[in-house]
């Protein structure tokens, strides 16, 4: 079973044709062509990042003293993509103005839409509330995590 994760367009109710639906989690694809797997789910910043880091990577990887650590900077970065990719493009897409609507656990992409749209009801959608997480500071900014870096904006 794979968690999807339903998001639906700025604008657009709950019942959008245009929802979008991402599988959540490893992605080979990603592992082995991250540049070009985020630039295809459209998360121009993280695959801006990812090229840059493995053009380092390839640089470092090119001198006979420093290879180990530029493998280590590109296989890191790929395997970075290939875990936190879909987190990066739930990020991208919430800065546009999407809407996280909710996921779901199916076999497929085919089933988890199947059940999206069958459980859709004509009446309003009710107001789910969303989990309160306590002040981690005297901030009154909220933290967003980006790429699994967790707590880093908090400040020590």
């Amino acid at each position: 079973m794979a968690t999807f994760l339903v998001l639906t367009p700025p604008g657009g109710g709950p019942q959008d044709e245009e929802a979008r639906f991402l599988r959540d989690g490893f992605s080979w694809l990603a592992l082995f062509f991250p540049v070009v797997w985020l630039l295809w789910h459209r998360a121009w910043l993280a695959a801006l990042l990812a090229f840059a880091l493995q053009a380092i990577g390839s640089t470092l990887a090119a001198d006979p003293v420093f290879w180990p650590a530029g493998l280590a900077v590109s296989l890191g970065t790929a395997l970075l993509v290939a875990l936190e990719g879909p987190t990066a493009v739930v990020a991208a897409l919430r800065r546009r103005g999407w809407t996280l609507d909710r996921a779901i656990l199916a076999e497929d992409r085919d089933t988890a839409e199947e059940i999206y749209y069958l459980n859709m009801t004509d009446e309003p959608a009710q107001a789910r509330p969303l989990p309160v997480l306590p002040a981690s500071g005297s901030s009154g900014r909220a933290h967003q995590p980006m790429m699994g870096l967790v707590g880093f904006g908090e400040g020590r």
